[in-house]
């Protein structure tokens, strides 16, 4: 309608209110025959200016960066010295905070997206430093697996089969729908550990991703029409018509709709781009010596001393902190002192409280707690398979020839345990075997390390030895 407002936008944007109102209520269509203009209707019209709007907003945001980058940037000397663009800077990054709401679409599978490719990276950094800590100590630890998201990126990022890429090829064809994207989705992603499209879900379109923060489900409803994020060619040329200035300016910046309804060449889509936006930054961080800070909402009242558990930990989940301490959890989670550990261990080793010749004491007891955690997991572990054992027994019968087949089978498939899958460290199942190893390797076994000053503790390793303490 003529009114007000849309008297004021069009004075804005430079152009006539007759060009204003066509560009919203047509489109036009690219036919090998000629072009045909099409009246919208109210829902169309309504994404129409939802579009121009976005797209001008995204324009001018574009244009913002450029101009800003510009005006700092430096150039390199032409005698080849090093300038003031080599120099030091420090550079803040609000990270998105994971999202999972009752309806998730495209904007959050990006967000999420982000906050798996940042997590990949605080991993790797807390890994680092847990690794340089390892290394000062001297112990053994290339043995630990630390947890690692790929499998995740790689379900949303992957060339041909990822998530993001399956989309683009929607976009690409003149055909492409939201529906032939999820049954393409179903079939390439469906093997995936990662992903899941139960029965229920499937009539909805939708389908679940296992995140580092928890299983969100999306739905693909309008994923290609918000992938393709182009501006209708009636509001491309209602944009050309403009006597402002500036809006000339955006023009490089508007994704623009071509014939067929597809993207030109020299656009990439939302997801294509953002991919690439998202791997700049993630090299650029690669580079620098990053501090992270975690920010905590205690409750949404905003009152002091009052604190939601729930809320809390739903936040240090979806921050990625109980991701981090998982990793540091896989490695040596505990450690104390050389001091601290024998003060509060001493009575294991009945080696006595006093002072001297505190280091012999020291590997002493190390050695005699080593001894003492495997012999207990020895024991566990003998225990569990004996249960087991007893509870196929119990299943097939009780008969002379099933318990001599069964042993038999037993001994076939049974094999030397090792510490985890890329270890090559055998875990001993006798004495002799176990003090055959050297030290390194027997504390290894039972889950502790003796550095140069601390003393280190696997998380199994730690329950064991404070049970043997208070017992």
């Amino acid at each position: 309608d003529e009114n007000e407002a849309s008297l004021a936008v069009a004075s804005l944007l430079g152009v006539s209110y007759e060009k204003l109102a066509a560009s919203l209520t047509c489109r036009v269509l690219f036919l090998r025959e000629g072009n045909i203009t099409k009246e919208l209707n109210s829902r169309q019209a309504y994404k129409a200016s939802e579009a121009l709007i976005k797209s001008i907003y995204g324009a001018n945001f574009d244009y913002i960066v450029k101009v800003i980058n510009q005006s700092i940037h430096m150039e390199q000397p032409k005698d080849g010295r090093r300038g003031k663009e080599q120099s030091a800077y420090i550079g803040v990054l609000d990270i998105f905070g994971f999202e999972t709401f009752e309806i998730n679409t495209f904007e959050q599978l990006c967000i999420n997206y982000t906050n798996e490719t940042l997590q990949q990276h605080f991993n790797k950094h807390v890994f680092k430093l847990e690794q340089q800590e390892y290394e000062r100590e001297g112990i053994l630890w290339k043995f630990i697996s630390f947890p690692d998201n790929q499998d995740v990126l790689d379900l949303i990022d992957m060339k041909r089969v990822g998530i993001l890429a399956v989309l683009d090829e929607q976009c690409i064809v003149e055909w492409g729908s939201d529906d032939k994207f999820v049954q393409q989705l179903y079939t390439r992603c469906g093997p995936h550990d990662r992903f899941e499209a139960t029965p229920q879900q499937k009539p909805y379109r939708k389908f679940s991703v296992d995140h580092y923060a928890g299983l969100v489900e999306y739905s693909t409803e309008e994923w290609v029409e918000k992938n393709k994020d182009q501006l209708p060619a009636a509001s491309v040329e209602l944009l050309q018509s403009s006597d402002f200035g500036h809006v000339g300016k955006l023009q490089s910046f508007v994704r623009a709709e071509g014939a067929g309804g597809r993207g030109s060449v020299a656009t990439k889509s939302v997801g294509a781009k953002f991919s690439e936006q998202l791997k700049h930054l993630r090299a650029r961080i690669d580079h620098t010596s990053p501090h992270y800070i975690r920010c905590l909402k205690p409750n949404d009242e905003l009152q002091p001393d009052e604190f939601d558990p729930k809320q809390i930990v739903e936040q240090l989940r979806y921050s990625g902190v109980l991701e981090a301490v998982r990793v540091s959890r896989a490695g040596y989670p505990t450690r104390y002192p050389h001091g601290q550990f024998m003060s509060r261990y001493y009575m294991l080793g009945d080696l006595g409280q006093d002072g001297t010749k505190r280091n012999k004491d020291m590997l002493q007891l190390v050695k005699f707690i080593a001894k003492h955690v495997w012999e207990a997991d020895i024991k566990r572990s003998q225990a569990r398979d004996a249960v087991t054992q007893s509870q196929m027994m119990e299943k097939k019968g009780s008969g002379t020839y099933l318990v001599r087949k069964l042993s038999q089978k037993t001994i076939v498939k049974k094999k030397k345990k090792r510490m985890n899958a890329q270890s090559n460290i055998e875990i001993p199942e006798t004495e002799e075997e176990f003090e055959k190893l050297d030290f390194g390797t027997r504390c290894a076994v039972a889950g502790l390390q003796l550095g140069r000053t601390k003393v280190f503790l696997r998380r199994e390793a730690f329950d064991r030895i404070e049970s043997l303490r208070v017992g």
